[in-house]
């Protein structure tokens, strides 16, 4: 009669012991893709064929493991064969749960087994998905410069080169990429529109292209454990969706629910500016998006560093009025006492002559978007002191 409350007594410890031990285990994001919902032209559709990414990753480990979202999807999406083709060529199968195809659940993410692998700091890596059934990817990320190659007929998972690809500037799937190593890193997610994600920057340039990634660099070289991802969208907004989920809406997903997140680099509202005279938004309703986002990031032990919004005159949308209301933000935002740290980007990339224009030789020619150049020189200029 007394052995059964042993036996309970064992059983409830082994339960708590169990989770302990997995949690010796320190995953990292690595990098990271907001997906949004495409238009009716910006969809993925497939059948019988081999969809393959390349992607930076931002730290270094001894095993990696994927994300794979279908956060807007109208079907589940049934994966046949998930491989990594390595730095040094090698492919390497992807499993979940032991086997090589899954299920993604409609607006749900899957989460594969750990992959043996050794990775450094901002290697390449490719990932090939071949999806048998027929399947509408409706969930997707724009990345112009690092198109998504789409196969011949066949599982080519494994296969080198392809001959008769196709190519696309949409993403879908792929989320997120976490490393492992012996101890757990900070995360920073820089957040933001399209001079955030700078899809226009390849993985190939021997000079990193995207001010996150100069960011995370310098991090790396200065002996810090921090890792920057990017959560940036082209043509997002703080308080309208329209590319993607607004910022707000957004939160939870592309920042809260990461990880280890320590710092939000928060450069956004440009586009909610530009359209200010179409959306009615005044600069009081820009304030409070800012200031909710902050307190919500707060409130989870994030640090919010706020950036200046930068000068546009000259871009298509930039009216007098427009002007103001960023004048009025950017005021706030040095002011406004909430943030953990500011930030004053639109006095690095600002033209010393002509303060409300973009410097020339930092932008692509629209007045609105860094160039490479441009992208470097907000990268290098963000202080380290800022990330303890």
């Amino acid at each position: 009669m007394m052995r059964r409350p042993l036996l309970a007594w064992a059983t409830a410890v082994s339960l708590v012991l169990a989770p302990a031990a997995a949690a010796r285990e320190h995953w990292t994001r690595a990098w990271t893709s907001s997906l949004w919902q495409g238009n009716e032209r910006q969809v993925i559709a497939v059948e019988n064929q081999t969809l393959r990414s390349e992607i930076r990753i931002g730290a270094g480990g001894d095993a990696v493991r994927i994300w794979l979202a279908n956060d807007f999807g109208r079907m589940p999406v049934r994966i046949n064969a998930v491989t990594l083709r390595m730095p040094d060529g090698r492919f390497v199968p992807v499993r979940f749960a032991g086997q090589a195809s899954a299920r993604v659940a409609i607006g749900a993410p899957l989460v594969s087994d750990p992959v043996e692998v050794t990775v450094k700091p901002f290697d390449l890596i490719q990932v090939s998905i071949h999806l048998a059934a027929p399947t509408t990817l409706v969930g997707v990320h724009v990345d112009h410069a690092n198109m998504l190659q789409i196969s011949p007929p066949g599982d080519h998972s494994g296969v080198e080169s392809w001959k008769g690809a196709a190519t696309n500037e949409l993403r879908p799937l792929i989320a997120g990429i976490d490393v492992k190593g012996p101890r757990a890193r900070p995360v920073i997610v820089a957040f933001g529109d399209s001079i955030t994600d700078a899809s226009s920057c390849p993985n190939s340039d021997p000079e990193p292209c995207r001010w996150s990634e100069v960011l995370g660099r310098r991090l790396h070289g200065a002996g810090k454990p921090h890792v920057v991802v990017n959560q940036g969208i082209g043509g997002n907004k703080i308080l309208t969706p329209v590319a993607g989920p607004n910022a707000l809406a957004r939160l939870d997903r592309d920042v809260l629910a990461i990880p280890g997140v320590t710092h939000l680099l928060l450069l956004e509202g440009i586009n909610d500016i530009g359209t200010s005279g179409d959306t009615g938004i005044t600069a009081d309703e820009l304030i409070e998006g800012y200031r909710q986002l902050t307190l919500r990031a707060q409130a989870h032990g994030i640090k919010v560093v706020a950036m200046t919004v930068m000068p546009f005159e000259g871009a298509g949308y930039y009216r007098p009025e427009r002007e103001e209301i960023r004048q009025r933000l950017n005021a706030w935002i040095r002011d406004a006492g909430i943030f953990d740290a500011v930030f004053d980007m639109e006095k690095v990339t600002a033209d010393p002559a002509k303060p409300k224009r973009l410097r020339s030789d930092l932008q692509i020619g629209d007045n609105l978007h860094p160039n490479a150049a441009g992208q470097r020189a907000m990268g290098e200029a963000i202080p380290l002191a800022l990330f303890r």
